[in-house]
């Protein structure tokens, strides 16, 4: 990771606008650079409905063929999948 460069854009992004305004401009990023930098595919069906936190392992293991690792002992819970655990498995 190069901190002087995460430190730059985290510096110049606006939550307001979800962009990042630099010298030469704004720049915003896209679908397809999300794609890029995290290497998964865009191609495909979306993947929607109702948002419950209920069976959250299951339905992801349902939706993507791989379910995430239950949480350590003493770690909380939580309804979210990781950016880095989706790259592991991908």
């Amino acid at each position: 990771v190069n901190h002087a460069a995460l430190t730059a854009l985290v510096d110049r992004w606006r939550p307001e606008t979800h962009s990042f305004h630099l010298p030469c401009g704004e720049m915003t990023m896209t679908l397809e650079d999300m794609a890029m930098i995290s290497g998964l595919p865009i191609n495909g069906q979306a993947v929607t409905g109702r948002v419950s936190a209920v069976n959250w392992r299951e339905r992801t293991g349902n939706l993507i063929g791989v379910e995430p690792d239950p949480p350590l002992p003493g770690k909380a819970n939580t309804s979210k999948v990781r950016h880095s655990w989706l790259k592991q498995v991908r």
